[in-house]
């Protein structure tokens, strides 16, 4: 049975936190590839967005080098619209039909899948890894997620082999970082430390983040 992690969002940009949970994920779940899908349009984010286009090469370059079959998925930012996660898992069920798959995803965006296009049809179609963030703690999580989500709530240990149909929760080293810290580092003229090396070449050399 192949294994494939999803790992989508904006990458705005991509930082080593992003790198971080991708390989503890592809590590503990055994994966065969995971890919990073950076998204046109979120639903959910109302935020000034570097071009597409330059966030999917930077997404490229973070990974180059990574040991692991890492792959960067143009899918959302070549389709039209708002970029949906339901219309993503779809297109790679349809793509992987034997295949298990995993949707990455921090507890602070899962504590709104109610609020996500078809939330209750997304777990016939995925796996759901959620990683632990100092936003929400997975017991803060637990306490609002609803019936139909506790009843496929796992840990590591009582994970089933399945294709799809469980939400799993798993913990990363955290580091305290966000993209919209990096962005504002970057107006102030300042180089972060929290991007891998090729990332910051990218930045200046396509003069990006000079004004968020």
């Amino acid at each position: 049975m192949k294994k494939i992690g999803l790992f989508g969002g904006t990458f705005n940009p991509i930082h080593i936190g992003h790198l971080n949970i991708a390989k503890t994920v592809y590590e503990t779940f055994n994966l065969d590839e995971l890919h990073f899908i950076p998204s046109k349009i979120p639903p959910h984010k109302n935020l000034w967005l570097t071009p597409a286009k330059d966030r999917f090469e930077m997404v490229k370059a973070a990974v180059k080098h990574m040991k692991g079959n890492y792959v960067v998925s143009d899918y959302e930012i070549k389709k039209k619209g708002v970029s949906y996660t339901y219309l993503t898992l779809k297109h790679y069920r349809q793509n992987h039909p034997g295949a298990q798959l995993f949707f990455i995803t921090g507890t602070d965006i899962f504590a709104t899948i109610q609020t996500w296009n078809n939330w209750e049809k997304l777990f016939d179609l995925a796996n759901f890894i959620v990683i632990n963030r100092k936003e929400l703690s997975f017991v803060e999580l637990i306490s609002i997620l609803p019936k139909k989500v506790l009843k496929i709530l796992r840990n590591l240990e009582t994970f089933e082999n399945t294709l799809y149909g469980r939400v799993v929760l798993c913990k990363a080293n955290e580091i305290d970082i966000s993209s919209t810290k990096i962005r504002n580092m970057f107006k102030t003229g300042k180089m972060s430390s929290f991007l891998p090396n090729p990332v910051i070449e990218y930045i200046k050399k396509n003069n990006l983040y000079k004004e968020v």
